[in-house]
This record gives C-alpha cells, sequence and structure tokens, in this order.
C-alpha cells in the first residue's frame, strides 16, 4: 500500500507558520521601539523611591508608556524630574495629574497618570520647547517605607508609654488580682449556697412565668366582661362602690371601737365557755357550789362599762347603716338587676338548647343530616367522575407508550448509522479531512 503526501497543504502551512513569526517579530519591535513616543515632564517633590529608568507609566490603569529618564532638578535639589514617553493619542490634558504608586512587598514603584474631574484643554506641545509638564509641581506620592518606619516609630513610643504605666500601676494591678482572688475563692467556699440561690431564682422565674400567665388570662376575661359590659353601667356600679367605701371609711372610727370590743367581749366569753365546759364535764352536786362560786367570779370579771361601750358602739354602726340606707338600697336595686340579667341569659340558653332539640324539622341535627346526604352524593358523582377521568388517562398512557417505543426504536437505528460512520472515519481519517483520493490503490497479490 503506497501513500502519496498532499504538497499543497504543506506549502500552505510553511507559509503560514512565517508569516505568523514575521508578525511577532515586527510586533515585537515595535513593542521595543521608543522612538515615536511622545516626552512629557512630572516634577516630584520629595523622594520616589523605587522609581528608575523603564518603570512602567499607566492611564487609567492602562499602560501607555515608561519612565525614559530621571533625575535631580540643578536648580532644586528638594526635587525630582522625570522623563516620561507616552504613546502617540493618549489624553493628557492640563488637569491630568500624575502619582507615584509604590507596591508595598516588592518596593517597584510606577507612575500613574488620572484626568481631573472638570474638563480640561489637551495639553499643548511647541516644536523645540522643553517637554510640557503634567501637572506643575505635583508632589509625589509619599514614601511608603518612610511612612513605615515613621509609623514603626510612633508604635515604638507608644508601647514604651504603655510599658510605663504598666510599672507605675504594677501594685494597683496586683492588688486588684489578689481581690479578685478572694472574691473567686470566697464563690467556691459558698459553691453549694450559690447553687441553690441560682436553683431558687429559676424556681421564682418559673412561678413568676405562671403567674404572668394566669394574669393574662384573667386580664382577657375581664377585657371580655368589660367588653360584653354597658360602660354607662359599669360607671353607675363603681360610683355605688365608691360611695358606700367611702361611708365605710367615714366609719372606720367606730368599726375599730366595735371590733375591739367585740374582740374583749368575745375573749371573756370565751373563758366562760370554757369554765362552763368544765362545769358539765365534772359536774356533780359536790362540785355545784364550786362551779356556782366560778360562775360567780366570772360573772363579777365582766366589766359592765365595758359591755356599755360595746352596746353604744352597735348602736351607732345600726345608725350609721339607717343614716346610709339610700346606698343600701341602690345596692339591693342593682344586685336584682345583675340577677334579672342572670335569668336573661339562662332563658337564652334554654332557647340554644331547644334549637339543637327542635320539633324534628327545623333543628339543627336536621340541617346536619341534609348537609351529610349532600356531601355523600356529591362523594358518588365524584367517585363516577373518577373513574371516567381513569378510563381517559388509561387510553392516553397506552399511545404514549407505543409512540415512546417507536422514538426508541428510531433512536437506535441512528445510534447505529452513526456508530457506523464513526467506524469509517477511524479506518480512514484522510478521507474525511482532506476528502477523496484522485490515485486508485491496488493490493499485490
Amino acid at each position: 500500500m503506497e501513500t502519496k503526501a498532499n504538497t499543497t497543504l504543506i506549502g500552505l502551512f510553511t507559509l503560514g507558520v512565517l508569516a505568523a513569526f514575521g508578525l511577532f517579530l515586527w510586533w515585537f519591535l515595535r513593542v521595543g521601539d521608543s522612538s515615536n513616543r511622545e516626552d512629557f515632564r512630572v516634577v516630584f517633590t520629595g523622594p520616589v523611591s523605587g522609581l528608575r529608568t523603564g518603570s512602567a507609566v499607566y492611564f487609567n490603569g492602562i499602560r501607555k508608556g515608561e519612565v525614559k529618564r530621571i533625575d535631580i532638578d540643578p536648580s532644586d535639589p528638594r526635587k525630582v524630574v522625570a522623563i516620561i514617553g507616552l504613546q502617540p493619542g493618549t489624553p493628557i490634558s492640563t488637569a491630568t495629574r500624575a502619582n507615584l504608586n509604590v507596591q508595598l512587598l516588592s518596593g517597584i514603584a510606577s507612575l500613574g497618570l488620572v484626568n481631573g474631574p472638570d474638563p480640561a484643554q489637551p495639553l499643548q506641545r511647541t516644536a523645540g520647547a522643553p517637554p510640557p509638564q503634567i501637572g506643575p509641581d505635583v508632589p509625589g506620592g509619599s514614601d511608603i517605607m518612610s511612612g513605615a518606619q515613621q509609623t514603626m516609630n510612633t508604635l515604638n513610643g507608644l508601647v514604651n508609654r504603655l510599658d510605663a504605666v504598666i510599672a507605675e500601676g504594677q501594685g494597683s494591678f496586683q492588688q486588684s488580682l489578689r481581690n479578685v482572688e478572694k472574691f473567686t475563692a470566697a464563690l467556691g467556699d459558698n459553691s453549694d449556697g450559690v447553687r441553690e440561690f441560682l436553683g431558687q431564682t429559676g424556681e421564682a422565674a418559673k412561678q413568676i412565668a405562671a403567674l404572668a400567665q394566669r394574669l393574662d388570662r384573667v386580664t382577657t376575661q375581664i377585657e371580655g366582661m368589660m367588653e360584653g359590659a354597658q360602660p354607662g353601667r359599669i360607671t353607675s356600679i363603681l360610683r355605688n362602690i365608691d360611695e358606700l367605701t367611702g361611708g365605710l371609711n367615714a366609719q372606720r372610727d367606730n368599726f375599730a371601737d366595735l371590733l375591739r370590743d367585740a374582740r374583749t367581749a368575745a375573749s371573756s366569753l370565751t373563758q366562760t365557755l370554757g369554765t362552763v365546759n368544765e362545769v358539765a364535764a365534772s359536774f356533780d352536786v359536790r362540785a355545784l357550789n364550786r362551779t356556782l362560786a366560778g360562775a360567780d367570779r366570772v360573772i363579777q370579771s365582766l366589766d359592765s362599762e365595758r359591755i356599755g361601750r360595746a352596746m353604744a358602739n352597735i348602736d351607732r354602726f345600726t345608725q350609721a347603716l339607717g343614716d346610709n340606707s339610700a346606698n343600701v338600697d341602690l345596692l339591693l336595686k342593682n344586685a336584682g338587676e345583675v340577677s334579672g340579667k342572670l335569668n336573661a341569659m339562662a332563658d337564652r340558653i334554654d332557647g340554644l338548647l331547644k334549637s339543637f332539640t327542635g320539633d324534628g324539622t327545623n333543628n339543627m341535627f336536621a340541617e346536619f343530616t341534609a348537609t351529610a346526604r349532600s356531601v355523600r352524593t356529591l362523594a358518588e358523582r365524584l367517585d363516577t367522575r373518577t373513574a371516567q377521568l381513569t378510563t381517559s388517562i388509561s387510553g392516553f398512557t397506552d399511545r404514549t407508550i407505543r409512540d415512546i417505543q417507536s422514538l426508541s426504536t428510531d433512536g437506535r437505528r441512528t445510534l447505529t448509522e452513526l456508530e457506523r460512520t464513526l467506524r469509517s472515519l477511524e479506518r480512514n481519517p484522510q478521507r474525511f479531512i482532506f476528502g477523496g483520493s484522485g490515485v486508485p490503490e491496488y493490493n499485490r497479490r
């Protein structure tokens, strides 16, 4: 078997490689050529560490040239003059400013050119004149290394002052540590008490939470009662209660005297009843005389003046009730109205119960029965409709399955054809890439 190379394709490929190499060489020489650069002058005040000949010059972050020459200004040694070369067409205007950008880790510097916020006229160049100056007397960026050194010096002084302050307050600091140690030791010695206190605090918090829930429920119930009641009626009841409590407050001195006398009389009566009980427990003829003597002593021990005062206090109390009979009548009237409202509420509840168990035609249970019958009818209809839908869906799925089987058969046939094509490509890739061969091939036998 013989093969024949396609010389036309080989020649075209060789010419393409040579043309690409020539274009690359032209581009490389043009990039390194600085003869077509436009020169500008940049003046920095202060050190320009890291800036050297060949440093990149960027305009809005895009590299547009490099530094051609850098030197000290002969008229002012504090200034540094840099001559930069930019690509033609760089939009340099009178508002353009130059900044020194120093990379912190490597220390390499570059120039950055930016335009000001206001529009300005393009920077004019004059033939035979020195290069135009970008940003006259624009101070360069401060030396980052010098700034870092100053920062370190400042931090060093701060650390020294902090060390001196700590040395001066070392005694107070140690005393504070001892106090903290004593406090923690006291807490450790009383750990059981602290644990018990925390447990009691937790239980108290739980009780307070439960009390808050109960107060919330009580408040809700009171709000419901207040919403259901008439505001005018509540105001009237509160006014009556206020008047009654005012009258009772006016008679508090009499009540105190009455209670005091009643307490004294009750004590005396208690003693008397005790004596009588003892007599009744051990009653006999021989002890009768002793009992009568004890009763005589009890009667003599009663203070007739105190009993008189008690009766007088009772008289004043009844008189006070008589003077406030109008308030008492009003209170009884309000109680009667409340009882009437309770009776009306009971009648309403009775009517509601009757509506549940009526005459069999208009009661609520009959309505529930009719509703259940309607739901059953609806369920039967849904069952019938579901059977119809199931039949339709079954027919649709049968047709869909047949279509899918046909699609699978066609796809398998397509894959077979594709596999045959790939196998043919593996046997003879040259025929697929360069076309059919015009020279027939013969096998010698």
